[in-house]
């Protein structure tokens, strides 16, 4: 079962199977079923492999659910579309909030899987990447509504399949390049 969970939390699956669905198929109806059954598969596996679920996965699952629905009863993408520019803003504001209250916590949590090395990372570092990457989140949403409203259904589907799959990877690259240079040249 944990095999099976970690396949699933592979975002390269996620990107194959809505390729392939996409690809396939060409209906949208088929890739909104195809994006709530996988996630609802990722929710379950968690669960029953690690007894819990990790935020991020449970919140973009819960905004995930009305949105497929009203997709899938109103047969119109607008709201799968919507859905993903709600959940990179929400994020990024997320991310910027919890650093004005409690400081760079959220993504020095998220980051603690790179390595000991960024234990040594000054704080100005992890706020400067935090606001980056909230910001970067709120800007992808953005840009989200331009392939929406300015391109057709296909061309959306590739913004969001490969499009921003390779700003996430940019962003994150970027980021933890920063951070590990500012934990050699800064150690705390």
């Amino acid at each position: 079962m944990k095999k099976l969970s970690k396949i699933f939390n592979n975002p390269l699956s996620l990107l194959v199977v809505l390729a392939s669905v996409w690809y396939l198929t060409g209906d949208f109806i088929y890739f909104t079923i195809a994006i709530f059954v996988f996630i609802t598969i990722q929710v379950i596996l968690e669960k029953i492999t690690l007894g819990k679920v990790s935020k991020v996965l449970f919140f973009s699952w819960c905004v995930l659910i009305p949105f497929a629905l009203m997709t899938l009863i109103l047969r119109d993408p607008i709201f799968l579309q919507w859905k993903f520019s709600i959940v990179h803003w929400l994020m990024g504001l997320i991310l910027i909030i919890s650093h004005v209250f409690k400081g760079p916590v959220l993504l020095k949590s998220l980051f603690s899987l790179v390595g000991p090395q960024l234990d040594t990372v000054p704080k100005n570092a992890w706020s400067n990447v935090t606001f980056f990457i909230g910001f970067f989140l709120i800007i992808v949403g953005l840009i989200n509504l331009y392939f929406i409203y300015y391109s057709d259904l296909d061309t959306w589907v590739n913004f969001k399949i490969y499009g921003v799959t390779l700003l996430n990877l940019i962003m994150t690259s970027a980021s933890i390049f920063y951070l590990l240079k500012k934990a050699e040249i800064e150690p705390a």
